[in-house]
């Protein structure tokens, strides 16, 4: 029998992203479902969670609308299969369990990050960048 592990349900992610990256609808759900969690991190005390959480969110956001593009496809498709992670409320550890039951979608996300690093960082500067334009361009009315 095979043991339910962070890693088995993180690779049945990864199986499922492909799908949800092509599906606009399936990746509007995806981001609207984690956004919707990231409150309840917040609420058990994992802000740094939401943190996280939030800025793949983003990333996942201007990737689709092809505003950022400068991540490898490989990489996207980790960072989807981690918010599937994230989102499904039956993993390794199940999220109805307080206390523990979102230690193990930190774990997948702190992987993630980890591994990511470099690319993470890159479309976070990106974002930066892109809002010191936007306020240089709009004034406020005199």
């Amino acid at each position: 029998m095979k043991q339910n592990t962070i890693g088995n349900y993180f690779n049945k992610m990864k199986e499922k992203a492909n799908a949800v990256l092509e599906s606009s609808t399936q990746t509007g759900e995806l981001v609207t479902k984690a956004e919707n969690k990231t409150s309840q991190s917040d609420k058990q005390g994992l802000k740094d969670l939401g943190a996280q959480v939030k800025a793949l969110v983003r990333l996942v956001r201007s990737y689709k609308k092809g505003e950022y593009r400068n991540v490898s496809a490989k990489s996207m498709v980790l960072i989807v299969a981690g918010l599937l992670y994230f989102v499904s409320p039956i993993d390794a550890v199940p999220d109805f369990l307080i206390g523990v039951g979102l230690l193990d979608d930190a774990t997948v996300l702190a992987f993630l990050f980890r591994t990511l690093s470099g690319e993470i960082s890159a479309f976070q500067t990106w974002e930066e960048t892109e809002k010191t334009e936007e306020d240089q361009y709009i004034k406020p009315a005199p």
